[in-house]
């Protein structure tokens, strides 16, 4: 059996201030009240040995969020902007039905095509996809460090994650639920990551 080198336990950040049908993207947004709630819940549910590092995006919501694991844990928050929400550009905080209003075609071209295809002046997937999978090589290469490593994220860096994991073309990523203050983690054995558990309301046992 491989020895275990790495714990990768990947959390999404609760649930933004912001009102129903934003694109949330890269919004300067605030973690709201119920989102911080979920997470004190989800915090409290921890088992096992605690993390011995604490990554995250470096999104206001997000680092807000950090802040509630990093006092349970006395972690300092690391935080790197490739593990950033996709960036959706002109659309980043701007209502569904304001942005394809204002720039239909871009908003068509987009939908059919959100893997290539970016926003205006954002990104799309496969650019969301590059930094993330450079994030967890560099992880990887320094995994007999880190034996335990906990992320605070967002739902498509996550997403891009686990694809990149599990070798899922970048067009069947949406089909990978990842609800807000939820758990997922992998395992990095014998240089190889296997998924452990996905999209759970609370830790579970590795």
């Amino acid at each position: 059996m491989p020895r275990l080198v790495m714990e990768l336990i990947l959390v999404r950040g609760g649930a933004a201030e912001a009102t129903l049908g934003t694109l949330r993207g890269q919004a300067p947004l605030s973690l709201g009240s119920a989102g911080f709630a979920a997470l004190e819940r989800l915090a409290a549910s921890w088992i096992g040995p605690p993390p011995r590092l604490l990554y995250c995006s470096d999104l206001r919501r997000a680092l807000q969020g950090a802040q509630i694991f990093a006092a349970r844990f006395a972690l300092e928050p690391l935080p790197d902007a490739r593990l950033r929400e996709l960036d959706l550009g002109q659309w980043n905080g701007v209502n569904f039905a304001t942005a394809s209003l204002r720039q239909p075609a871009a908003w068509q071209q987009w939908n059919a095509d959100w893997v290539g295809s970016a926003p205006p002046g954002g990104e799309c997937w496969l650019d969301l996809a590059r930094r993330a999978r450079g994030w967890l090589s560099g992880l990887a290469a320094h995994a007999d460090d880190e034996r335990r490593v906990l992320v605070i994220s967002h739902e498509n860096p996550l997403r891009a994650l686990l694809a990149e994991v599990l070798e899922m073309p970048p067009a069947t990523t949406r089909r990978l639920r990842i609800e807000p203050a939820h758990a997922s983690a992998l395992r990095l054995a014998g240089g190889t990551f296997e998924v452990s558990y996905l999209n759970s309301p609370q830790f579970l046992l590795l």
